[in-house]
C-alpha cells in the first residue's frame, strides 16, 4: 500500500513537472508558426514587385513564374495560418475547459 500512494505521489508530481514543458512548446509552435506567416507574407510581397517589374518589362514568362511563387506562398501560408487558429483554438478550450472544473 505504501508503494502504491509513493508511486501515485511520484506520478502526479512528475505529471506537474511536464504540463509547463508540454505548454511551452505549444507556445514555441505557436510562436513559430506566426514567424513563418510573417516570411510568406515578405515572400509574396517580394514576389509581387518582381512580377509587377516583369510584367512592366515585357518579361511574361518570369511575371507567370513569379505568380506561380505567389500561389505557391498564399497556399503554404494559408496552411500555416489554419494551423496557428487550430493551435490557438485548442489552447484556448483548454484553458476554458480546465477554469470550468475549478
Amino acid at each position: 500500500m505504501k508503494r502504491l500512494v509513493l508511486t501515485l505521489v511520484a506520478g502526479a508530481f512528475g505529471s506537474l513537472l511536464v504540463l509547463p514543458i508540454a505548454h511551452a512548446a505549444d507556445y514555441e509552435d505557436m510562436s513559430n508558426d506566426a514567424n513563418t506567416i510573417r516570411n510568406e507574407q515578405r515572400d509574396i510581397r517580394q514576389d509581387k514587385r518582381e512580377e509587377r517589374h516583369d510584367l512592366k518589362n515585357g518579361n511574361f514568362g518570369a511575371a507567370a513564374r513569379e505568380q506561380a511563387d505567389i500561389n505557391r506562398d498564399r497556399a503554404n501560408m494559408n496552411e500555416n495560418k489554419e494551423d496557428l487558429n487550430r493551435d490557438l483554438h485548442e489552447n484556448d478550450y483548454a484553458r476554458h475547459h480546465h477554469d470550468d472544473n475549478d
